[in-house]
């Protein structure tokens, strides 16, 4: 391995050395709402310029399979998280549908995902064209699939070079038309794509033809910001301890959007900051990870019916359920539940199993100190992550 990549990878890992984030890099990896393929296929042509896949040399690349389909498939009911009700994402390590050998590879994967008795949600996450037989596969097997399709404006430009903004609009139509749930992935922010023109042109659409959205600020790391600064300068104008930050957003725009999406369009679910409940809404469930009045779930514009879904399901663990989790998970029982609102573990936790802890006993878990798999610090796993507004020229909102 080159100096230049080791570097690269140490970015990524925040201080984790690059041989250990080699060696811990597992066929899954748990984010915060589901677990993650991280190496079926790996690399992708997109070349989006803050993409973790930057700063281990994975993009711009033709992406390579990394471990068989059939692999892949065994050793999902070997996660230490694994959980019945945690989502399963295909291809968090490249572009799903970038290339033809990636659509073949999760078109047949897919398939004989279909033919087990795993119960798991498959998500997709995309900003290519969603072939025909992936739309066909989806139909005919027992397990929900949920398309996630990543679409905040960028498209075309340098920050996007090669994304396609036709492909990914049409991907809504045809979703909708197979009556496939499609979740509008609206991120990141950045002052090129902070503006009314954009944000109109993304609602006219997607509220016409998405389940709902989820909208996020950028998340970063020394290497995400180091390539992310040409664009949005005053990023490098302080230091920040990124295994503590939550969203980065340009000044203003959030909240400025909050309300534009209140006045435009009242009626339309959009989640902020809140992949779990993108999930449950687009599967008719209530709340699925404890995020219910929660800072994230009361900013959100959830439709009333689906807040009392949520309110009539909530429920605070047992002594006995609080106790059987945490032995799953191997952890110290040192836990304290105070305002009845949440359960805050003494130990120092991994992200994953604050993951899992929070889809097993569907409540708000977090713990003093977090610890991180191989440099995924940006899986979002506690709401007290702070919300980081950051300065950008040409800021056009009243603060």
């Amino acid at each position: 391995m080159s100096a230049r990549s080791e570097q690269n990878i140490l970015l990524r890992g925040q201080g984790i050395d690059p041989n250990t984030f080699v060696r811990e890099r597992q066929s899954y990896t748990q984010f915060q709402t589901w677990i993650a393929d991280t190496r079926g296929m790996v690399g992708c042509p997109l070349n989006c310029k803050y993409c973790f896949l930057q700063l281990d040399g994975k993009t711009p690349i033709r992406p390579h399979e990394d471990i068989p389909l059939e692999q892949m498939i065994s050793e999902l009911k070997n996660v230490e998280t694994y959980h019945p009700n945690m989502p399963v994402n295909f291809g968090s390590e490249t572009d799903v549908f970038s290339t033809r050998h990636n659509i073949n590879y999760y078109y047949d994967l897919l398939r004989r995902y279909g033919e087990t008795d795993f119960p798991n949600t498959i998500i997709f996450i995309s900003k290519c064209s969603i072939p025909d037989k992936i739309l066909d596969v989806a139909t005919e097997i027992k397990q929900p699939v949920l398309f996630y399709i990543s679409y905040s404006g960028l498209g075309g430009t340098k920050i996007e070079p090669n994304v396609r903004v036709n492909d990914i609009r049409d991907n809504f139509v045809r979703l909708k038309a197979r009556n496939l749930p499609v979740i509008h992935y609206w991120r990141p922010f950045l002052p090129q794509n902070s503006n009314k023109e954009t944000f109109d042109e993304i609602l006219d659409h997607v509220t016409k033809y998405a389940t709902c959205s989820v909208i996020n600020g950028l998340r970063l790391n020394d290497g995400i910001r180091a390539n992310i600064a040409k664009f949005w300068p005053e990023l490098i104008e302080q230091d920040y301890d990124f295994s503590k930050t939550g969203e980065f957003w340009p000044q203003g725009v959030r909240g400025f959007l909050a309300k534009y999406l209140q006045q435009k369009h009242p009626d339309y679910p959009a989640f902020f900051g809140n992949t779990p409940c993108s999930v449950a809404y687009a599967q008719e469930k209530n709340d699925i990870q404890g995020l219910y009045n929660g800072r994230m779930c009361r900013e959100s514009q959830c439709p009333e019916t689906q807040r009392g879904k949520c309110a009539q399901n909530y429920h605070r663990p047992t002594e006995k359920e609080l106790r059987r989790a945490i032995d799953e998970m191997g952890i110290k029982p040192s836990v304290t539940i105070f305002d009845k609102d949440m359960i805050v573990i003494k130990e120092k936790v991994e992200a994953g199993k604050l993951a899992y802890l929070r889809t097993a006993l569907g409540f708000p878990v977090v713990s003093k100190t977090i610890t991180y798999q191989a440099g995924y610090n940006w899986a979002k796993v506690r709401e007290d992550e702070g919300i980081i507004e950051v300065s950008w020229k040409g800021n056009w909102i009243t603060i």
